[in-house]
């Protein structure tokens, strides 16, 4: 179970109980439940009172345990909590209770993408089809199929259940764009370009969906070599995204605030001090790694070779450190302390409650015992945390990857991202390039400072001898060899994968992203003062 990675912590979730009950007013499964504890647990969900809104959900679901709707948001709640035993109990339960209801089909398959369980996801939609072929929302249900299968690589699936959704509403624009999408994945880029180009000329999707298809003939240009067009493809996508931008840009502008505060106050004495008091922590029953850096630099294809060794076990974007470690600092902190002070402050019995959160909530999302295992937690956006990481968990061994800036920056400006706080950088080459900065510029301090043993990796090396960065990699987590990590594709299409580029990690390594900075060397001039220092501060050539 996973939410999207590349987003900082979140705010709070709406969750589909209604305001003083809990009802559900089609179908077999109607249950109506007026119960003051239901807004209770609401308001303190919206204030972040996370256990407590659980408490008083589970307290309204006792005494009507066969509340759908309840029962869903009761479940929901858990798995934002990385409880997803107990949201999928909760889930199923909802399906026996009432398998004929075609309304809480829906709900179901919905909650089933929120644990990334897709193909139960589904199953459940289909259900809610057989059970109702004439729900009005047939063609939502349909394209969100059809965004299913396509996410399985299940793609003649995937375009049947676009077409269906495209016949049933012939206006329902999003599906139009999944099936262009389709026809580029099944080889087919000429009708891919046109499906796409036939949305933006009629102009009648939403601002959101026309940027998306700009991004898709983006793509499709770039692997056809029209490298002009390509990007300004990328530039109509970028213009529509600014226009609503305002909300993320100012999220991000006070994350960056404090992150980079936090970044500055730690020196070396806070973290001699800290690797003095670590043999006071309670130890954790097996080994850590993180795998970070900035997004876009490798760290997939290096998190998918590492969870193919056997005594690995890796997590894959979720943000665990950020919700469950990270932002409970916050109730120790003082009025105008840093939070390096307050890590400064804490002592090891008030750190451990927070390691064995996290542990837990790590066991619980991957839902499977970490006992003696080394967990690799994979996150390319957790460099500006490593105050925090260097505080709590001294053992955390850090793997840092490292690629090309230029090709980074790029790379970040040409992925389709939903925005948010972190993509929201990425609307122009300058503000990627400035992101990327503050991450190495920030690195470059972390790595002098922090006592956790670190490693650098490069993209490029990794591509080129896949076999000796892995061992290098083994080695410096103190793992033996095992040939499993130089088959990681057979375990990667066993799983399902969390980072954006989930097209890509079925293919075999490929180097053609590599320079391809190149391409667009001219766009990328205006930013190459900007990322020179850290071109030079790892190695790589001018030109």
């Amino acid at each position: 179970m996973a939410r999207r990675s590349n987003q900082p912590p979140r705010k709070p979730t709406k969750l589909s109980g209604k305001s003083g009950s809990a009802s559900w007013s089609n179908g077999s499964a109607r249950r109506h439940l007026p119960d003051v504890r239901i807004d209770r647990a609401q308001d303190a969900w919206a204030a972040r009172q996370f256990d407590e809104a659980i408490r008083l959900y589970e307290s309204a679901l006792a005494r009507d345990p066969h509340n759908a709707v309840l029962l869903v948001d009761v479940a929901r709640a858990y798995a934002l909590r990385y409880r997803v035993d107990d949201a999928e109990r909760l889930i199923e339960l909802a399906d026996r209770l009432y398998p004929a209801d075609a309304h809480l089909q829906q709900m179901l398959g919905r909650s089933y993408v929120q644990l990334q369980q897709f193909d139960r996801a589904i199953a459940c939609f289909e259900r809610s089809l057989t059970l109702a072929p004439e729900l009005p929302e047939r063609a939502q249900i349909l394209l969100e199929l059809a965004r299913m299968h396509e996410r399985l690589h299940q793609l003649d699936a995937a375009r049947g259940c676009a077409e269906l959704a495209l016949a049933a509403a012939p206006q329902l624009e999003r599906a139009r764009w999944q099936l262009g999408v389709c026809k580029r994945r099944l080889g087919h880029a000429d009708a891919a370009e046109a499906t796409w180009l036939s949305i933006i000329e009629a102009n009648r999707a939403a601002p959101i969906v026309i940027a998306d298809c700009w991004y898709e003939l983006a793509m499709v240009r770039d692997k056809q070599r029209r490298f002009e067009e390509a990007y300004d493809a990328l530039r109509q996508a970028k213009a529509l995204l600014t226009r609503a931008a305002a909300p993320q840009r100012e999220d991000a502008a006070a994350i960056s605030a404090v992150s980079g505060r936090t970044v500055a106050a730690l020196t070396l004495a806070h973290c001699e001090r800290w690797v003095e008091e670590a043999p006071r922590l309670t130890p954790l029953p097996g080994g850590l790694a993180l795998l970070t850096s900035h997004p876009r630099s490798g760290t997939t294809l290096l998190e998918q070779v590492l969870d193919a060794h056997s005594a690995v076990t890796s997590a894959d974007e979720l943000q665990v450190m950020p919700e469950m470690v990270y932002e409970p600092l916050g109730q120790y902190s003082r009025p105008g302390e840093s939070v390096v002070d307050t890590l400064d402050r804490l002592s090891p019995d008030q750190l451990d409650p927070l390691r064995r959160t996290y542990w837990s909530s790590m066991e619980g999302a991957l839902r499977t015992p970490l006992s003696g295992r080394m967990l690799l937690d994979k996150n390319p956006e957790l460099t500006m945390l490593l105050p925090v990481v260097a505080r709590l968990f001294p053992e955390m061994r850090i793997v840092f990857a490292l690629r090309d800036p230029r090709d980074v920056v790029l790379s970040c400006y040409m992925q389709r991202l939903p925005l948010n706080a972190v993509s929201v950088h990425y609307l122009t080459l300058e503000s990627a390039a400035e992101k990327y900065a503050r991450t190495m510029r920030a690195w470059l301090k972390l790595r002098a400072t922090i006592r956790n043993p670190w490693l650098e990796v490069r993209y490029e090396e990794t591509v080129a001898d896949l076999a000796g960065q892995a061992r290098r990699v083994l080695e410096f987590l103190g793992l033996p060899w095992d040939d499993a990590v130089l088959d990681y594709r057979r375990r990667t299409e066993q799983k399902h994968v969390h980072s954006p580029t989930y097209e890509a990690v079925t293919k075999p390594i490929y180097a053609s992203s590599i320079g391809r900075w190149r391409n667009y060397a001219r766009q990328l001039e205006p930013v190459q003062k900007i990322l020179q220092q850290y071109i030079d501060a790892f190695g790589y050539e001018a030109k």
